[in-house]
């Protein structure tokens, strides 16, 4: 993207610019803490054989495009050409990968063309393993799906417990008021995904409104009722915590968790997703991130000492109900 001709975004009659935004390192171990990434299968030869893809035939050639994420090219074509070179090779194919400047959208297509239908979709099929495992490598994280926390009630004894931890645990090191979410971000993240393209989007989108009628009818009409009870922490000593999170119980009949779950399952085998799939009831582990330490060297975040405040502050007990807005972006404009 042109720094200098961004690309204009309207929101409720007003123009944004809509820059890029790097992810920090913070935000990204604290994603890591909760999410163990999988890698995508790679097909293996023989699943080339036999296919739906839609190849098209002239005279006595086969061709078929292939749309990747803009950001991808550089992986298919290779240092010096060499990946696609290799592709061609293996599958008898030849390749045409637009320019860059050529390419007007935030994703290309790669024509594929061969002298059989077995080659053109064997080279299709390598090109989508190079995006999948480029995506699980190296793409980060753009979007997620979450629950605000941000009742009223919750907010007000979040606020207590701060106000609780500041005055009580002052002299531990690395307390201090800026380790504390803003009360107003408060949320429940359910799914972290990769988005690259606005069809990406497009369809994460519509995955999640084709699971509206299923929470629905597990709601039952009753509103989503979340309670925010005790704190835990991850892979550390109570001494060196990094991040401080609130343990979520629910009134529902494990409702949240069972949505929870289908939602991980349901992107986790999509390419958007890098969540293993499970048939663990405790699949997603339900959390709200109250506290995280400063920024440090490289942007990981320094630890602080937790003892006190698990010895002797008990944690808010917010009991209400959760927002409706399920859909969020890790970058806004």
């Amino acid at each position: 993207m042109d720094i200098l001709k961004p690309k204009l975004v309207w929101v409720d009659g007003r123009c944004y610019r809509q820059l890029p935004v790097r992810k920090s390192e913070v935000e990204r171990e604290e994603e890591e803490e909760f999410i163990q990434p999988m890698k995508p299968r790679m097909r293996r030869d023989e699943d080339y054989e036999d296919t739906d893809l839609p190849v098209k035939h002239q005279g006595d050639k086969f061709f078929i495009a292939k749309s990747i994420p803009k950001d991808m090219i550089k992986f298919v074509i290779g240092k010096k050409g060499a990946t696609k070179k290799q592709i061609e090779d293996s599958s008898s194919t030849d390749l045409n990968i637009p320019r860059s400047e050529d390419i007007k959208d935030d994703e290309a297509d790669i024509t594929i063309t061969g002298k059989s239908i077995s080659s053109v979709v064997k080279a299709y099929h390598r090109i989508e393993n190079i995006v999948e495992d480029m995506r699980w490598r190296f793409a980060e994280y753009t979007h997620f799906i979450s629950i605000p926390m941000n009742d009223e009630n919750i907010a007000e004894k979040y606020l207590n417990f701060k106000n609780d931890v500041l005055r009580t645990c002052r002299g531990s090191r690395g307390i201090s008021e800026s380790i504390f979410v803003n009360p107003a971000e408060l949320h429940l993240t359910i799914v972290m995904l990769t988005l690259l393209t606005k069809r990406e989007k497009e369809e994460a989108a519509a995955m999640l409104q084709q699971t509206k009628n299923q929470i629905q009818q597990l709601l039952d009409g009753k509103p989503l009722k979340i309670e925010i009870k005790g704190v835990e922490y991850m892979n550390d000593e109570p001494e060196e915590v990094r991040i401080l999170y609130g343990k979520v119980r629910e009134d529902n009949n494990n409702c949240l968790q069972i949505i929870a779950n289908r939602l991980a399952d349901m992107f986790s085998k999509s390419p958007f997703g890098r969540k293993e799939p499970s048939d663990d009831p405790n699949n997603v582990k339900l959390h709200v991130t109250l506290m995280r330490g400063r920024p440090g060297v490289r942007g990981y975040k320094e630890p602080f000492d937790a003892s006190q405040i698990l010895e002797v502050l008990a944690l808010m007990t917010g009991f209400g109900t959760a927002g409706s807005k399920w859909c969020g972006t890790k970058h806004t404009a």
